[in-house]
């Protein structure tokens, strides 16, 4: 009987293998970003990756930092269905807000006693609304002085909070931020290229090659 239904039914045993979770190991150099690059399945969307990872694995995140992975941490791959059951607009949403919070150095977060998990604002949760343009311009030289003082940790928030609110050269200096790395922000490629992005859009020339190579 058993033989009969596995030779009787080979779509819908391939599909459920298809339909499970997967899963990745952390290795030195992995962001959450490059993970959901080399997992994205067919027809989703990077930030639905990117979102469906985090709340699949939020406990893996020190202090709900997007930015920050352990090596050796085994992350659960959601599987289409899943990923797909986060539409794509809460999902740009959902990385907007992950990108905007501080990046805390890890070596805070080691010294911090663990936080809970932080749970990802749905689309009916309040957010704080994008700065006008007056207020982002603001922000950003604000930022510019707290980086020539050292407040690399202010300078970040600023630039975020600027960056958020469509000012094309904030968000240039985050791409520059995160290509390289500071002391406020570990180097993140993915991070990058999407502040990057964003200030072309604006009409910020961007030198070629605007990012380096990753190692």
């Amino acid at each position: 009987m058993t033989a009969c239904f596995l030779i009787g039914n080979p779509v819908t045993a391939s599909r459920v293998e298809a339909q499970a979770p997967q899963s990745h190991e952390v290795r030195r150099g992995d962001t959450l970003f490059a993970v959901a690059r080399k997992s994205q399945h067919a027809g989703v969307s990077r930030n639905q990756m990117i979102a469906a990872i985090y709340r699949a694995n939020q406990a893996a995140f020190p202090g709900g930092n997007a930015h920050l992975l352990e090596v050796g941490t085994v992350l659960t791959i959601p599987s289409r269905e899943a990923t797909l059951a986060l539409g794509a607009g809460e999902a740009d949403r959902l990385v907007r807000e992950l990108i905007a919070r501080p990046a805390t150095p890890a070596s805070q977060v080691a010294a911090a006693k663990p936080a809970p998990a932080v749970t990802v604002p749905t689309p009916a949760g309040v957010s704080r609304p994008p700065l006008g343009r007056e207020e982002a311009a603001r922000r950003y030289r604000e930022g510019l002085a707290l980086e020539r003082e050292g407040n690399h940790q202010g300078a970040l928030q600023a630039f975020l909070e600027a960056g958020e609110g469509g000012h094309g050269l904030a968000q240039r200096r985050l791409g520059e931020i995160y290509d390289k790395g500071s002391p406020a922000a570990p180097r993140d490629y993915q991070a990058a290229l999407l502040w990057y992005q964003k200030a072309r859009e604006q009409g910020v020339e961007i030198p070629k090659p605007f990012v380096r190579s990753p190692r």
